[in-house]
C-alpha cells in the first residue's frame, strides 16, 4: 500500500454548542420568511441541482414559480430563507466552530496583533468590542474577525486558525461561485434579464476560474467583488449600558452593498422593519441562509428589489445572558459597477424608478460600487438616520 504524502487533517475544533430557542417571545412578533430552495432551480450544467433530474416542463414550471415568489419577497419583506444551498448540516457546524475558535479561543494578545486597520478601510482582521464609543456614553459590544478572499491566507491567521486555512478558503469559495452565481441568476430571470446579468457585475472572466484553490499561504488573484466573509461576537453589556443603548445591540440600518448573506442561528435578536412600520423578529431557520439585499441593489434595479431594513435588539430575557455567534457574508458590485438603474424595458415594466433622476439631471457623474459623492453620502446618511433610533 502507497503511503500518502498529504499532511492528516486537522483534528475538528470544539464545537459551538447552540442556545434554545426563546420561549419569551410570543408568536405574533416573529414574521414568517418566504423559504426558497435554491437545489429547485438548474440554470447552468455545472450545478448539480434537483431540478436536473425533473423534466424540461416540470423544471420550468418549478423555476418560475419560485423565482416570482423571490421577487416578491425581496419586494415586500426584503428577506428570505435559503435552503438546498450546497452545505450539509455539517458543515454549518463546522464554520460555527471555527467562528468560536476565533473569538472566544484565540488570546488578546494575539487578536490585537491581528487588528483590521479600519481606519483605513480594511476590515479584514479583528476588530475589537467596545472599538465605537456612542454619543450617549456607551460602547458597542460587537467583535469579529472579518476575511476578504484575497486576505484567507494562512499568515493573517491567529496561530490556533492557521491548520483550517482550506476550510476558511473553501467556505469563501462556496459563497461565490455557487450560492451567489445562482441566486443572482434567480434575480436576473425575475427582473427580465439574462441569467448572467447580476453575476456580472460581481465577477469577472470565467465562471470557475479557481481563484482560491491555491496553498494555505499563497497569492490568491481575486479580481470579483469584494466580499466579506465575516465572524461576529455579540456580549452582553453591562448593566448600566443596557438603557444607555436604548436596549439595542445594533440600531436600524439597512447594508449598501449587493447582497448579504446570514446564517441563521437561534437567539432572537435581529428584526426586520415590516411594510407597516412594526418591527418583527426573524425566526430561527437551522440549517438556513437568511438572506437580504443592500442599498446598491435597490438602486440598480429601481426599487424592484428593496434593501431590507434591520436591527439587533437585546435579546429576550432567558437568551439575554449569552453571547451570541453569527456568521455573515458580505457581497458588494465590482468596485467599477455603476450604481444606476439598469437600461432595460422589463425594469420599467416592473415600476422600476431611478433615486438618482434629479441628481443626474444637475450633472452628477454616475456613481459606482466604489465610489462615493456628496449627494450619495447625504442620502445614504438621511437613510441611516431613519432607523438610527429604532
Amino acid at each position: 500500500m502507497a503511503l500518502s504524502l498529504l499532511p492528516p487533517p486537522p483534528p475538528p475544533p470544539p464545537p459551538w454548542t447552540f442556545a434554545p430557542s426563546s420561549k419569551c417571545v410570543p408568536e405574533d412578533q416573529y414574521t414568517d420568511l418566504k423559504v426558497i430552495d435554491l437545489s429547485l432551480f438548474h440554470l447552468f450544467d455545472d450545478d448539480g441541482s434537483e431540478a436536473s433530474k425533473l423534466s424540461s416542463v416540470e423544471a420550468d414550471a418549478v423555476q418560475k414559480d419560485l423565482v416570482a415568489q423571490t421577487l416578491k419577497a425581496f419586494n415586500t419583506t426584503g428577506f428570505i430563507a435559503l435552503k438546498g444551498h450546497g452545505l450539509t448540516s455539517e458543515d454549518i457546524q463546522h464554520q460555527f466552530a471555527l467562528g468560536k475558535l476565533l473569538m472566544e479561543d484565540v488570546g488578546e494578545e494575539e487578536k490585537h496583533r491581528l487588528l483590521a486597520n479600519i481606519k483605513e478601510g480594511s476590515w479584514a482582521g479583528y476588530k475589537p468590542q467596545g472599538y465605537h464609543q456612542y454619543s450617549n456614553g456607551s460602547y458597542d459590544c460587537v467583535e469579529h474577525y472579518d476575511f476578504y478572499p484575497y486576505t484567507a491566507r494562512e499568515s493573517n491567521l491567529p496561530e490556533l486558525a492557521k491548520p483550517y486555512t482550506k476550510d476558511f478558503q473553501g467556505f469563501i469559495e462556496h459563497q461565490h461561485y455557487v450560492v451567489l452565481r445562482k441566486l443572482l441568476g434567480v434575480l436576473s430571470l425575475g427582473l427580465g434579464l439574462d441569467k448572467d446579468y447580476l453575476w456580472n457585475l460581481h465577477h469577472r472572466g470565467s465562471a470557475n476560474d479557481g481563484a482560491l484553490k491555491v496553498g494555505p499561504d499563497e497569492e490568491i488573484d481575486w479580481k470579483h467583488s469584494k466580499d466579506n466573509l465575516r465572524y461576529v461576537m455579540y456580549h452582553p453589556p453591562a448593566e448600566e449600558d443596557r438603557a444607555k443603548k436604548n436596549h439595542l445591540w445594533v440600531s436600524g440600518h439597512t447594508d449598501f452593498g449587493s447582497v448579504t448573506f446570514l446564517y441563521s442561528q437561534p437567539i432572537a435578536a435581529l428584526q426586520v422593519l415590516m411594510p407597516n412600520g412594526q418591527w418583527r423578529y426573524i425566526r430561527h431557520y437551522p440549517d438556513h441562509i437568511i438572506v437580504s439585499l443592500g442599498d446598491s441593489m435597490e438602486f440598480l434595479t429601481g426599487g424592484v428589489l428593496k434593501a431590507a431594513p434591520h436591527r439587533v435588539v437585546e435579546p429576550p430575557e432567558d437568551q439575554r445572558h449569552l453571547d451570541r455567534l453569527g456568521i455573515v457574508y458580505f457581497i458588494p458590485f465590482l468596485p467599477d459597477a455603476k450604481l444606476s438603474l439598469i437600461d432595460h424595458p422589463s425594469l420599467k415594466e416592473l415600476g422600476a424608478k431611478d433615486v438618482w433622476e434629479e441628481y443626474h439631471k444637475l450633472g452628477g457623474k454616475p456613481l459606482t460600487s466604489n465610489g462615493t459623492s456628496f449627494y450619495f453620502c447625504l442620502w445614504f446618511d438621511s437613510r441611516r438616520n431613519m432607523f438610527a433610533q429604532r
